[in-house]
């Protein structure tokens, strides 16, 4: 969940690329129903790795969540579905914001976005691991630890410090495959002909048991990406038939290998929830993001929520390992709800604290220092 921008890029009364002019922009010229689906994304995986999940969470409980939240199981067990919703609105924002864009500057914003917060949340994972380890646990060497900071702990093999940063390794590479059709320059013909082959071979490669291709394409984020950016094309340019083909194709390709996934994840895993109760909750995602797409939420336009999405990047990077031992400092004296709202309230508190006072002047700083040198080679080639 890298936290990205969510202004409108489109130019009114402008036409585009297709030769049609792109739709009213959102109000305040940023879309406010994204960050509030976000929001809801990052609660619902903080909510399912505090108390959806048994056997992870009884290690840092001491008692299996399922008897100590009962009330909340049945439905914060699907919590970890928020990153399905995250790679959906990944593929809608960073298809925004990388229109009109040099790859350059587009390497220069991802980075900017990714990594000031990241690398904080590596050292934090770091204090907690040696700090306040949970006992159960054998802690990173120094050499994952230090590999955690380049993010490509995955092909490197590394263990990652906090589980959650799996899903930091699949943006990447969405981010990598997508440069390339940056490379040439985005318009509608490019980005929807590169949304179909990309799909296509997510389905291909898996039997050709390519393993490399396979890390870039993997039929469910890749279905997800693909929707997102399906639905952004809507949001541009208006809806047409070789839209909905796509975005219906996208859909298609995620189904099968979700249900698989957590038929898979029921009996193998023993994970207590229904497969179709997955994909019903994924496909309502998908209609909430297009509802974004067919400007049917343009009226939402509360400003907190700006802020409340600036906080995102920063909650889903901080909340597992520094929440699970923030849990098992707590419960046995105060209980389980107390536990469990102090700790939340704590969590997001940080976050902003990290977005304050962490990210934001970093991102300051690189980039003035960025900006400078790229003006100094610029009169040294001039000159």
């Amino acid at each position: 969940m890298s936290q990205t921008d969510v202004k409108v890029s489109a130019q009114p009364g402008v036409p585009d690329a297709r030769g049609t002019v792109p739709p009213p922009q959102s109000r305040g010229n940023r879309l406010y129903a994204l960050d509030a689906l976000r929001v809801i994304a990052a609660l619902s995986v903080l909510m399912f790795h505090f108390t959806g999940v048994d056997a992870a969470t009884k290690a840092n409980w001491g008692v299996n969540p399922k008897a100590l939240f009962p009330s909340i199981f049945p439905y914060t067990s699907y919590g970890s579905y928020g990153v399905q919703l995250f790679f959906i609105i990944s593929g809608f924002v960073i298809c925004l914001s990388a229109w009109n864009r040099t790859p350059g500057q587009f390497v220069q914003a991802r980075f900017l976005r990714l990594f000031p917060a990241y690398w904080f949340s590596v050292v934090v994972a770091v204090l907690v691991w040696r700090a306040l380890p949970d006992g159960a646990r054998k802690a990173p060497s120094v050499s994952e630890s230090l590999t955690n900071l380049t993010m490509f702990q995955v092909p490197l093999s590394a263990r990652h410090l906090v589980g959650a940063y799996w899903t930091l390794w699949v943006e990447l590479t969405f981010y990598m495959i997508f440069l390339v059709v940056l490379w040439k320059g985005l318009d509608y013909v490019r980005v929807s002909v590169f949304c179909w082959l990309w799909l296509l071979a997510s389905i291909l490669v898996q039997q050709e048991h390519v393993p490399l291709l396979g890390v870039f394409a993997q039929p469910l984020n890749t279905a997800l990406f693909v929707s997102g950016i399906a639905m952004y094309l809507m949001y541009r340019f208006g809806p047409d038939l070789k839209l909905w083909g796509l975005l219906g194709a996208s859909w298609l390709v995620m189904q099968s290998d979700l249900v698989q996934h957590a038929d898979h994840l029921r009996h193998d895993k023993g994970m207590d929830r229904q497969p179709y109760v997955a994909l019903a909750l994924v496909t309502v995602f998908y209609l909430l993001v297009l509802a974004v797409a067919l400007h049917k939420l343009d009226r939402i336009g509360w400003k907190w929520l700006s802020t409340a999405g600036a906080l995102v990047y920063p909650l889903y990077l901080l909340h597992e390992e520094l929440g699970w031992a923030m849990i098992r400092t707590l419960y046995g004296h105060v209980g389980a709800w107390p536990t469990l709202g102090i700790t939340t309230v704590a969590l997001i508190v940080l976050a902003w604290l990290v977005h304050r006072f962490v990210e934001k002047p970093t991102q300051r700083w690189l980039r003035g220092r960025l900006d400078q040198e790229a003006r100094r080679r610029t009169a040294a080639a001039e000159g």
